[in-house]
């Protein structure tokens, strides 16, 4: 390979990998969770799934009329039926009715879950799982429409960045495996890292790239394939999915049916099948199917389906699971492969490590793209860019793992009383403490202190996680292991063993200079030119912090004027007109106290006004803590207050740390 070849190559590879790194670290640590989503759900519940009705035997008949008995018009209607062998819910969706007659709220889709066992109808959200928020996070669905597509992109650029990364390091690929200096330079030690574990998840990152593109930029695949179907996106898409062909409704028949012979013929016939969907087209007319797609567990590509006419008992369509067919050979692969659903328990956690281990080589690329532009050659302009980019990119990156862990116990001490507002209370503690770490690593400056804190914090809690099990539900290990638990002690177990790998790592990690410090032989004028273009005064800074929490506890106040708009009474009980003594204090105490610092900060600069400072700060920023979470727990549908109370704890971080350096200064 000439030199310009490799050089292009190596700059491709380098900024493919850049621009994705951190949009996929979230994939894949999000995903490696994702792959265990339903044993969270069963670990969060504390209950887990007794089996006793098998999957293959579920009553659709008594399905199909608890569905009617919830006030639910079927006719002319498509139902879904998904079947999950760990959850002990059936996925339930209905489409809109074709008939032109129907009741309004029969022309909409709508979904939701019904117990294997007793057959009771809940909302598909009524316990909504921490795994369900990682599951989604994993292709960016918490970002509507398009969070989908940004995730393919993101695939396919992966993608891109792995051919570009095997030709760069073709000839030495196989010689530097066996190579690792860990007492070399940075730079050395971070390709040394990159390149070894890269090897070693090559084919997983190649496989996740592919399949991942396959799933979410589908709709890029038919473009083409529509042009060469003149247009025909009807016959395309029998072509391409049979299992999802919908027909055009009958007139309305009377005669009466029973769907559990469909299921026990298709039993007879293929004795090894496990029933995986049923869908029930066209309900209640004359062109009625009752279709089963199931997987032969002893083959790898051994997806079949059936379909019935309802009217008739004759089988109009068959696709044997023991005969391979390549359009839905080639989706089912991909699903196989990308699911990790054909090896149990044991594959998901290979999946799980090697989606871990392409976490590291997606830090090890960050920090070799950092180290080799610390050079002489390179503007100093350029290096601070360079360095706060490594910072906001680590700092995001990292602080998933603490984060991941402490939502997984506040996930764990929510009260089934609060389920209805289970989903916006794990969105605002995730999101919203992630938002924090990250802002406040970011500030923080030191790649190495982001390291070994996210990874102490994670340790911690991930140890706390059983006990909080415990606790909270009596699912103690040895007790979960006596009852046969085993979903409930897969996870405690899991949480154990991160959490001493991650301890041990920490007490491994030694202290290192700051990676991305700029040279020494900078001059002091422009040093200080930098400083003064990218940071204000502090004193002004602190004021205007100070300024801002008080505008903060303003506006919060303000909210209780609201009450006058949505409740009937405008007087609190017991009010006479006068404002009590202690709500005059309250006032003095915040926003008086946050003014009156915001006002002295300008003109005093004493060390025992620095140090009051701090500390009233750290007591303000501790009750904006607990407001926060307090609102959290019992006005969690009350977004807009939750959102400002959050900012002001974001101030409260900001203005801790600026005074902690206005003292050290």
């Amino acid at each position: 390979m000439s030199k310009r070849s490799y050089n292009v190559f190596l700059h491709t590879h380098t900024v493919s990998g850049i621009v994705i790194s951190v949009a996929l670290y979230i994939i894949f640590f999000a995903g490696a969770f994702a792959l265990i989503k339903d044993e969270i759900t069963v670990w969060e519940k504390g209950i887990n799934y007794t089996r006793n009705v098998e999957e293959n035997f579920i009553d659709y008949d008594l399905l199909v009329e608890k569905i009617k008995a919830e006030k639910h018009e079927l006719y002319g209607r498509d139902i879904r039926i998904v079947i999950d062998e760990v959850s002990p819910e059936i996925f339930i969706s209905l489409s809109a009715s074709q008939d032109s007659l129907a009741p309004e709220s029969s022309r909409k889709y709508d979904y939701f879950n019904i117990n294997k066992n007793t057959y009771r109808i809940s909302d598909y959200y009524e316990f909504y799982s921490f795994g369900e928020l990682l599951y989604r996070l994993h292709f960016f669905n918490q970002i509507p429409i398009i969070g989908i597509y940004i995730a393919g992109f993101v695939a396919f650029f992966f993608l891109f960045a792995i051919v570009t990364g095997v030709i760069v390091h073709w000839k030495k690929m196989i010689s530097n495996f066996y190579v690792f200096r860990p007492t070399a330079k940075l730079k050395t030690m971070w390709t040394d890292a990159h390149t070894v574990l890269g090897v070693i998840g090559l084919p997983f990152q190649f496989i996740y790239a592919l399949t991942s593109c396959f799933f979410c930029l589908s709709v890029l695949v038919l473009l083409p394939a529509n042009f060469l179907y003149d247009n025909n996106q009807q016959q395309l898409m029998e072509d391409l999915r049979p299992m999802s062909i919908s027909y055009p409704i009958g007139t309305k028949s009377n005669q009466e049916f029973t769907l559990n012979q469909f299921r026990d013929q298709t039993l007879v016939k293929w004795e090894h099948l496990s029933i995986k969907q049923v869908y029930v087209r066209n309900y209640g007319a004359t062109n009625m199917k009752f279709q089963v797609d199931g997987v032969v567990d002893d083959e790898f590509i051994g997806n079949g389906r059936i379909i019935y006419n309802v009217q008739t008992g004759i089988v109009e369509a068959i696709k044997n699971p023991y005969k391979a067919n390549y359009l839905e050979g080639v989706e089912f692969t991909m699903r196989r492969l990308h699911f990790a659903d054909y090896g149990g328990l044991l594959l998901k956690v290979i999946y799980f490590i090697l989606a871990l281990i392409t976490c590291f080589v997606i830090i090890t690329g960050v920090l070799m793209w950092l180290e080799a532009r610390n050079k002489k050659n390179v503007p100093e302009a350029q290096k601070i860019f360079n360095q706060k980019v490594g910072y906001i990119y680590l700092a995001i990156c990292l602080s998933m793992y603490p984060i991941t862990a402490f939502t997984f116990i506040i996930a764990k001490l929510l009260p089934r009383s609060l389920d209805a507002s289970r989903q916006s209370i794990l969105y605002t503690v995730f999101f919203g403490l992630w938002l924090v770490m990250s802002i406040l690593f970011t500030l923080k400056k030191d790649n190495n202190y982001t390291n070994k804190t996210c990874l102490k914090i994670g340790s911690v809690l991930a140890f706390c996680i059983p006990l909080i099990n415990g606790i909270v539900s009596g699912n103690w290990i040895w007790s979960t292991v006596l009852k046969k638990q085993y979903d409930i002690l897969f996870i405690d177990l899991f949480w154990i063993v991160f959490g001493i790998a991650t301890l041990f790592i920490t007490l491994k990690l030694k202290k290192s200079p700051q990676i991305h410090k700029v040279n020494d032989n900078i001059k002091t004028d422009q040093k200080l030119n930098i400083k003064n273009q990218i940071k204000m005064n502090i004193k002004i800074k602190i004021s205007l912090l100070w300024l801002f929490i008080a505008i903060g506890f303003v506006v919060h106040h303000i909210y209780g004027l609201f009450g006058v708009y949505y409740y009937e009474t405008v007087m609190m009980e017991g009010a006479t007109g006068d404002v009590p003594l202690e709500h005059h204090m309250y006032r003095i105490l915040f926003e008086g106290a946050a003014l009156l610092f915001a006002l002295l900060t300008i003109e005093i600069s004493k060390k025992w006004f620095r140090v009051s400072s701090f500390v009233w700060a750290i007591l303000l920023g501790m009750f904006n803590i607990y407001h926060v979470v307090t609102a959290i727990i019992y006005e969690s549908s009350n977004i807009s207050e939750i959102l400002i109370l959050l900012l002001m704890v974001i101030a409260s971080g900001f203005l801790i740390m600026s005074l902690n350096k206005w003292i050290k200064d």
